[in-house]
């Protein structure tokens, strides 16, 4: 836990309010790829409007930083897989 960064302040809930807001998001294998999946379109928000990245890097500023550096690499690529099939498309057909 140590080389994940600091450890929260717990509560008399079990964890801070950030760490279980990151657990409820990221409970298990396909939740974290739904989540994923929603950050990747620009829906990352929590049910109180916060975004979830605040949360996580709360819990821990270096996963905080790889799922920030894993959503730009996923969605710059993406986007530019996209883009390179609509200007190829429209230079065969010009």
């Amino acid at each position: 836990r140590e080389s994940l960064g600091p450890a929260s302040t717990d509560t008399e809930t079990g964890g801070s309010d950030s760490e279980q807001m990151v657990k409820q998001y990221f409970r298990n294998v396909p939740r974290s790829m739904m989540t994923t999946f929603r950050c990747s379109f620009g829906d990352c928000g929590v049910h109180d409007g916060t975004p979830l990245i605040e949360h996580m890097s709360a819990v821990s500023v270096f996963w905080g930083y790889i799922f920030s550096g894993f959503l730009f690499l996923a969605v710059i690529g993406l986007f530019n897989v996209i883009s390179a099939i609509f200007v190829e498309s429209s230079l065969a057909s010009a």
